[in-house]
């Protein structure tokens, strides 16, 4: 039997972890204390009641404050949790046990997340601590962490992002096996069925793929290796397309056939919102910064927007009411301009490099243009949606940028300790690497603060965490909720 090495023991823990913190924040947190957590679970009890999926105009399904149902948009990750609570009904009936095993799809999505970007930090960075960091960063963050233990898409999304980004590199080594396109295709087919905002990991993948066959073109020693090159791309591109289509389509072509020809279904959900919502609610009625005439740059500069999706980026827990701690807070900001300063240095660097001669690397810069479009489109996603539909500031819509974020981040903070490794004597050296760890230990008990000193005390007065608590408008959005909607 092989002998586990210290870093397989790191692993063991590390897993160990947070699969206990997620596990013991989904059996806190009472039902429906995670956003729109009631909204999905109609869904999965329709599944489970019928046995078929449900279109977005069951009434069954259907919110009649917002007037739509999130039957219009990809269920994938409520298919899979109507599988868990229909084997759970087999031991249980208890209404929160059902939850619960609804909930571990959550849980088992972070786990399958945590293993995937470990797999990453390996493939994107030689020293084990940077690793680390780059791990805990990516998988610990609090917003993160509350994620995996609801019902939701977002996690299954965030699990897809992963599968992409591994596949693609280990694409990147292999010349884009054939293996590895079928899981790229794979890992795409998931993200398409979960999760809208998490659609620019399908360019993510298209601008690499694109990238590493210029680049390899660049190397070809004669036409005919070139000539073969591109037959590749072809071929293996429409191989990886095809099995997108034949996973994922048939969703699309289900939303033609029931919504008239509407294959996303937000425009038939805006119909249904605009005939069944509150009065306020309706979408002609919500006063947003696009009908009042105001322009984005307005809105970006004079409102707590960029604020707001930054501070519930990091984490604002249950239905968006209980903060952090302020040192979190501020930790995490120091972390993020540190690793944001870091690599515009490092940007800056290599472009001096550059300007002194050789040309540039395609792959390279596919590379990055592709985490850039990852970053970019969930953000402006969000953005346009509190723009021109609901202003709902909210950092977890932007949660599908977390992997390219933080690595950005943790190569940041590398051109730091570098830095710094450079310039001092092996004593500093040693006090540096265990100031890393220490980062690395404090964004572990920050997660797991978030269960013990936030949700744990905030809940557990509560006698049945089946019982879906109904809050008022006053409760959600103050005293001041009409004048907020329609201003």
């Amino acid at each position: 039997m092989k002998k586990l090495t210290k870093e397989n023991w790191l692993e063991l823990s590390f897993f160990a972890f947070i699969l206990l913190v997620w596990l013991a924040w989904a059996w806190i947190l009472p039902f429906n204390e995670g956003p729109d957590e009631y909204m999905r679970s109609r869904i999965v009890d329709y599944i489970v009641e019928y046995g078929k999926l449900p279109t977005g105009y069951q009434q069954e399904i259907m919110d009649y404050s917002w007037g739509f149902t999130y039957g219009f948009r990809p269920i994938l990750p409520q298919m899979v949790e109507a599988v868990f609570v229909r084997v759970a009904m087999i031991w249980t009936k208890d209404a929160f046990s059902l939850i619960l095993a609804g909930r571990l799809v959550s849980v088992v999505c972070g786990v399958i997340f945590a293993g995937l970007v470990r797999a990453i930090s390996k493939n994107l960075f030689e020293r084990a601590d940077i690793q680390w960091l780059f791990t805990l960063l990516t998988v610990c963050l609090p917003q993160a962490c509350f994620l995996f233990t609801y019902l939701n898409c977002d996690s299954m999304a965030l699990m897809a992002s992963a599968m992409i980004l591994l596949f693609v590199i280990r694409g990147m080594e292999d010349h884009f096996s054939v293996r590895n396109c079928v899981w790229i295709a794979v890992s795409c087919a998931i993200c398409v069925l979960s999760y809208y905002n998490a659609y620019g990991f399908l360019i993510t993948a298209a601008l690499i793929y694109l990238g590493c066959h210029l680049k390899w073109s660049r190397e070809a020693v004669d036409a005919t290796q070139k000539r073969e090159i591109w037959k590749a791309f072809w071929k293996k591109g429409f191989l990886i397309l095809g099995l997108v289509l034949l996973l994922a389509g048939w969703w699309f072509v289900r939303n033609y056939f029931l919504y008239d020809g509407d294959i996303l279904g937000l425009k038939t959900q805006d119909q249904y919102a605009e005939h069944y919502a509150m009065d306020i609610l309706k979408p002609s009625n919500r006063q947003n910064y696009q009908n009042q005439g105001y322009s984005m740059a307005y809105m970006l500069f004079h409102s707590d927007w960029a604020a707001s999706v930054l501070k519930s980026f990091i984490g604002v827990l249950g239905p968006l009411w209980y903060a952090l701690r302020w040192w979190m807070y501020a930790g995490y900001g120091l972390l993020f301009i540190a690793g944001i300063l870091g690599m515009l240095l490092e940007c800056a660097a290599k472009l001096r490099d550059r300007k002194k001669g050789g040309s540039g690397n395609p792959e390279r810069m596919f590379w990055h243009l592709g985490l850039l479009v990852a970053i970019l489109v969930p953000n402006v996603l969000n953005f346009w949606y509190s723009y021109a539909t609901d202003y709902q500031p909210q950092g977890r819509y932007s949660m599908p940028m977390l992997i390219p974020f933080m690595y950005y981040i943790a190569r940041g903070l590398f051109f730091w300790v570098k830095w710094v490794e450079q310039r001092t004597g092996e004593a500093i050296r040693r006090v540096l690497s265990v100031l890393v760890t220490l980062v690395c230990l404090w964004i572990a008990g920050c997660a797991l603060f978030c269960v013990v000193k936030i949700m744990w005390p905030a809940y557990k007065d509560v006698e049945d965490k089946s019982v879906v608590k109904v809050y008022t408008m006053e409760e959600l959005y103050g005293d001041d909720w009409e004048e907020k909607m329609s201003n």
